[in-house]
């Protein structure tokens, strides 16, 4: 159910706004000031905001600018729903980042529409925001998106000094299942390779598709040593069979591991290529193992 906070220190305004989005069939979370609708925005990760300007202790401007400090990378529409007809405070808002600046009072069905347009665009956005972000078939980072974030995790580690490794990894013998047994097969691998490889890592970890079976991990805080055992625990995962229809099929993987040592500048570009180079010695070896670099 789509959820909507709405802030507003006159509880007879909260009310009639209950009573219109719930009339629509929205979820609402309300908050009587600035301070209120920032720890309920926390807790609760609304779809759309409306907010007052003129409240006690924090004005809506400020509630804004601290809100959209926790939004990261979401859209999250803000609406103005307000008594004041200033010019500067509508201008304030917009370039504050809000969508709307509505002064009160609104018809219901002014605010509503207004709300469903603004819905409308938040699902279009999420919609290719996805795309951008995710492989299709398996729901890991694709490979713009998984090189971007670890392209700013590399940046961390070195300012920082943190431990960094990578896995780059394939399913041995792939071409076979999709030659013998069909594509249909050869996708239902690949999604349960990554539903095994997401059990098998944390949540900062990352794990981007970079087409067909070939997959990479980033193991941030890890040095070598703890990256060789999740190395051993990825293909002890996969010994597991996989079923497709009637056949079980074995699969086994190949892994290029590369640790991020402590030199003052790294690029991807040569990490990628440090791990593919490792992989291909680990294939040439027959599969089935990891060769650290």
């Amino acid at each position: 159910m789509i959820k909507i906070l709405v802030c507003d220190d006159d509880s007879s305004i909260l009310e009639v706004l209950k009573t219109i989005l719930l009339s629509e069939g929205y979820e609402v979370v309300a908050a009587k000031n600035g301070m209120e609708a920032i720890e309920i925005f926390k807790k609760e990760s609304p779809n759309l905001i409306i907010l007052d300007v003129s409240m006690p202790g924090m004005t809506g401007f400020e509630v804004l600018d601290k809100i959209r400090t926790y939004f990261g990378e979401r859209y999250i529409p803000v609406i103005f729903l307000t008594a004041s007809i200033k010019i500067d405070d509508k201008l304030r808002a917009l370039h504050g980042g809000a969508v709307d600046y509505l002064v009160k009072p609104v018809s219901p069905d002014e605010l509503t529409a207004r709300i469903k347009n603004f819905l409308e665009l938040k699902e279009k956005h999420d919609k290719l925001k996805d795309e951008a972000t995710f492989d299709w078939m398996t729901g890991t980072f694709n490979k713009g998106y998984f090189l971007k974030k670890a392209e700013e995790e590399l940046e961390k580690s070195l300012r920082n000094n943190i431990p960094l490794t990578f896995i780059l990894m394939d399913i041995d013998n792939f071409k076979e299942i999709n030659d013998t047994l069909g594509h249909l097969a050869g996708d239902k691998v690949i999604r349960e390779f990554a539903e095994r490889l997401k059990r098998q890592t944390r949540k900062i970890d990352l794990i981007g598709r970079f087409g067909g079976d070939e997959f990479m991990v980033m193991l941030s805080h890890k040095r070598k040593e703890e990256a060789l055992v999740a190395a051993e625990r990825l293909q002890k995962a996969m010994k597991k069979p996989i079923i497709f229809e009637k056949n079980k099929i074995n699969t086994s993987i190949s892994m290029g591991v590369i640790e991020v040592k402590d030199i003052k500048k790294v690029e991807m570009n040569y990490l990628l290529k440090r791990a593919d180079e490792a992989l291909y010695e680990a294939k040439s070896k027959g599969g089935n193992c990891y060769i650290l670099r």
